[in-house]
């Protein structure tokens, strides 16, 4: 076993497959390892933190965790993020919203998350697309005071320094515009259409990385993309397919961030995507996130025995029934099996939980899943 390591050699090691001193533990180095507001209120209340919350996204109920809680826990990380000042968010009324893509949301009076009830593009064609009014990823407030920030935590603290643009998705934003299954039947009935609209979101989000990585590049270890290709039982839409037409975007994708920067790029898929998996390392995605262990064949023992040492596992606790509703013990035994399973000793794993914590999980099961991760050690 390798001599005490700092956070950010212990999360490298890790991500260049090499033994580790512990287990790279991540907790809100991401907008997709983070946790809900409603958790993140109960947690400040169990370490005794009275700061104010600060949401990083409203819209999902993610938090933003601050250094006041992070000081006692045993991440490994900490996040750079851009605002999300100015946002084009129009509010229709108190549970309704438009957002800067035009897409139309609503949350109901009892609940804090919201979901999508209206696509723009709906009804559009193709030479709609060029017509619709998109996202100003340059406007210079979204990364007002990110370089600096960024070079701060590079060069005064030995975290492993995470960033993410917040919105990240192509195949995702895609379907948000269209509609779910509309989109679905147009990468089988019209495919110049979703090849169209693909082909436009992706280069807005291409850019928006460039523009976020001409601030934060040089000084972060890490950056996170993602799409949801999968589902709890399989890929949404056929490998093949997520080959000749999605595919290509994504390798776009890390070709534009690893030309701006030297950080590992982290994929963000849920759902069981083990049949896309060696298709993300082809492309060079370093890690898989959130690495949703319930889905179909997408144990740690299944995902290390077809991919170990070719990517690094990042994610892999429940947050489905495990975490909200299982037992501390329980949980602790759950984060045991993930890194004997992945041989997470060996490099390869970092432990987080399988996407955001949700608001009905105790405090005392996050930090079981935290400490334990800390101090177990494989005979």
């Amino acid at each position: 076993m390798p001599t005490a390591m700092t956070s950010r050699e212990r999360v490298l090691a890790a991500l260049d497959q090499q033994e580790v001193d512990r287990i790279p533990i991540d907790l809100g180095g991401t907008h997709n390892t983070s946790i809900s507001t409603g958790a993140y209120k109960v947690l400040k209340t169990y370490l005794g933190v009275t700061t104010p919350t600060e949401e990083l996204n409203p819209t999902y109920e993610w938090a933003k965790l601050e250094e006041a809680v992070l000081t006692h826990l045993p991440s490994d990380t900490r996040s750079v993020f851009p605002s999300l000042v100015p946002d084009r968010r129009r509010e229709l009324d108190s549970y309704t919203f438009v957002d800067d893509w035009g897409i139309t949301w609503r949350r109901s009076p009892d609940h804090p998350q919201y979901h999508m009830i209206a696509h723009p593009l709906a009804e559009a064609t193709i030479v709609d697309i060029e017509k619709h009014s998109w996202p100003d990823v340059e406007h210079e407030g979204r990364y007002a005071g990110l370089r600096d920030y960024a070079q701060q935590l590079r060069e005064s603290t030995d975290f492993a320094i995470c960033a993410a643009a917040l919105d990240t998705c192509i195949f995702d934003r895609s379907w948000s515009l269209r509609g779910m299954e509309q989109f679905l039947v147009d990468m089988l009935v019209d495919p110049d259409f979703a090849l169209a609209l693909l082909e436009k979101v992706a280069q807005i989000q291409y850019r928006r990385h460039e523009c976020f990585l001409e601030q934060v590049g040089a000084f972060i270890d890490v950056i996170m993309i993602g799409d949801d290709m999968g589902v709890q039982n399989g890929l949404l839409i056929q490998p093949e397919l997520y080959r000749s037409m999605v595919k290509p975007f994504h390798k776009r994708y890390i070709e534009v961030i690893k030309s701006n920067t030297d950080a590992k790029v982290i994929m963000h898929a849920c759902g069981s995507v083990v049949d896309i998996v060696d298709d993300y390392i082809e492309i060079g995605a370093d890690a898989l996130n959130p690495v949703q262990v319930t889905a179909a064949n997408m144990s740690p023992q299944n995902l290390y025995e077809l991919f170990g040492g070719r990517i690094t596992f990042w994610g892999g606790i429940d947050t489905q029934k495990l975490l909200p509703q299982g037992q501390p013990a329980e949980v602790r035994q759950a984060v045991r099996d993930i890194i004997d399973g992945t041989h997470g000793m060996n490099g390869g794993y970092v432990l987080s939980s399988v996407h955001n914590i949700q608001a009905d999980t105790p405090s005392q099961n996050i930090m079981a899943m935290l400490n334990e991760g800390e101090c177990y050690r494989p005979a």
